[in-house]
């Protein structure tokens, strides 16, 4: 490798550095400041079912959705939403 090819190599890296704080489209993304009174003290409270015999989880998505979603059964049983599909 020559010396300009390291250069460049150099190059690229400090500028994807640089840019690194860009989404896709080239637009500067901000950091996420959370302010602490928002999130304070708060109890998150959710309750958790076992899945019902009338949902299934897609293989491909892993979401537990209704049987009335699944688009095909593969060869080995496993199930596919039609999200998925």
């Amino acid at each position: 490798m020559s010396s300009e090819d390291t250069l460049s190599l150099e190059g690229l890296r400090a500028h994807e550095a640089e840019n690194s704080s860009l989404n896709d489209d080239g637009e500067v993304v901000e950091p996420l400041q959370l302010d602490p009174r928002d999130i304070g003290d708060e109890e998150i409270k959710l309750s958790l079912k076992p899945r019902q015999s009338n949902e299934f989880t897609c293989s491909e998505c892993f979401l537990v959705q209704n049987k009335s979603r699944i688009s095909h059964v593969e060869p080995d049983g496993s199930m596919i939403c039609q999200d998925c599909d």
